[in-house]
């Protein structure tokens, strides 16, 4: 099953501001970036391929995550070699060299190198906090621009150090709002007022934990109790019995898959029957699995609106992009992942970069990435030199868990 949407809310003026400003820039693209099918296009001399390395987490920890980025690397490379990307005065294929980093960050950093070693015009990766973080050191020292897949806001921190570092996935803190959407929403009647937190040990969890207790202060909730998961463990029964000891109203779950789901499942287990809430590292096809939809029924994630399944209106060229990326890989692979979309994104963003810079090197695109707003399959992202990361607010949206496997979006 699809995803539904109840109560989608309209345009806010942020959005609608952002997509004045994107379809300005998809204007001026178009202008100057002609399909390879029309005359424009066929006269145009083919230039040397378009290379990129991708660093992801295909084993380990990190491999739901991983998995996921590599197929929408794979969708969205097949999509734009169709036509091939106009770069100045040459149409030019994509050429993508996917590497396995096994969730190692010293394997990450050796990778980042032979990628630099082997002149790629960007990087793409990784989806873990640790991996970003080792290869982000490489890549800034080389001057290489690194788009990573991660949500955590470690990996762009401080902005004067991380001048080639962009980030695709969601803020801490806008998360954080959608998850006190959740938590009015369910205390209705009666408030949720006493929030238990399982946060991933990493900057992905330090990111969340820190969000969640400014969220929890601003509303005059009382935090019960704090527990952290290792990475790369088999259950966290222990972590789950102390927050339950703890009695509170409802846990929030703050980590990646498969993370996400052992927590879920711990705390059944623990027979704590009340509201669980998750943040967009749950929102994979890992939460959608026998045992983990079983846990996780009726519970709260944040993740991209594409989520949710085909756009409700398929009338602008970002709406068709949509349509056309969920039915490919939900066609291919059964079941959809919110985590794809930012592999598809990172390597969108960087050919559209190289398409608007009119060149290959490194800097050139690393400007382009920062002058400019990109409105991708996940949402919009509007990069400045004082903030590399990540999707606009607005492009998030509050989903429930259904019984049946779906996703049901609420705000």
């Amino acid at each position: 099953m699809v995803g539904q949407t109840a109560d989608r809310p309209g345009p806010t003026r942020r959005h609608l501001l952002a997509a004045g400003l994107l379809g300005t820039v998809a204007a001026a693209t178009g202008a100057c970036a002609k399909p390879a099918g029309s005359v424009a296009a066929q006269a145009l001399p083919a230039g040397d391929d378009l290379v990129f390395g991708a660093s992801l987490e295909l084993t380990g920890n990190g491999a739901i995550a991983g998995t996921g980025q590599e197929r929408g690397l794979r969708i969205a490379q097949d999509i734009l070699n169709a036509n091939g990307v106009t770069v100045g005065n040459s149409i030019r294929k994509i050429q993508l060299n996917i590497r396995d980093n096994g969730s190692d960050p010293v394997a990450a950093a050796a990778i980042a190198q032979q990628f630099i070693n082997a002149k790629v015009a960007g990087i793409i990766g990784g989806g873990l906090a640790g991996t970003t973080i080792a290869m982000a050191k490489i890549a800034e020292q080389h001057g290489i621009p690194l788009v990573s897949t991660s949500a955590a806001d470690a990996v762009i921190a401080p902005a004067a150090n991380h001048r080639f570092i962009f980030k695709l996935g969601p803020n801490a803190a806008d998360v954080a709002t959608l998850l006190r959407t959740a938590l009015d929403r369910e205390g209705s009647t009666t408030p949720l007022t006493k929030i238990g937190v399982l946060a991933g040990a990493n900057e992905h969890g330090d990111a969340g934990l820190e969000a969640v207790r400014a969220m929890l202060n601003a509303t005059n909730r009382k935090l019960t109790g704090v527990e952290r998961l290792a990475d790369g463990a088999q259950g966290y029964q222990a972590q789950a019995d102390r927050i339950v000891a703890g009695a509170p109203d409802a846990v929030i779950i703050w980590a990646v898959s498969p993370a996400s789901g052992l927590a879920a499942r711990a705390l059944r287990a623990a027979k704590f029957t009340r509201t669980l809430l998750f943040d967009s590292g749950a929102a994979s096809e890992e939460s959608l699995s026998a045992d983990n939809r079983a846990a996780m029924a009726d519970s709260y994630v944040v993740g991209p609106q594409i989520l949710s399944g085909n756009p409700v209106a398929v009338n602008t060229p970002n709406a068709v992009a949509q349509r056309d990326f969920f039915d490919r890989y939900s066609r291919a692979h059964g079941t959809f992942s919110g985590l794809s979309v930012f592999g598809a994104d990172a390597l969108n963003l960087l050919a559209s970069a190289a398409g608007r810079a009119g060149a290959t090197t490194p800097l050139r695109i690393r400007n382009e990435l920062e002058s400019a707003p990109f409105d991708g399959l996940a949402g919009s992202y509007v990069f400045s030199t004082a903030d590399h990361g990540g999707m606009e607010p607005d492009a998030l949206a509050l989903f429930q868990l259904q019984r049946n496997g779906g996703w049901l979006q609420l705000a």
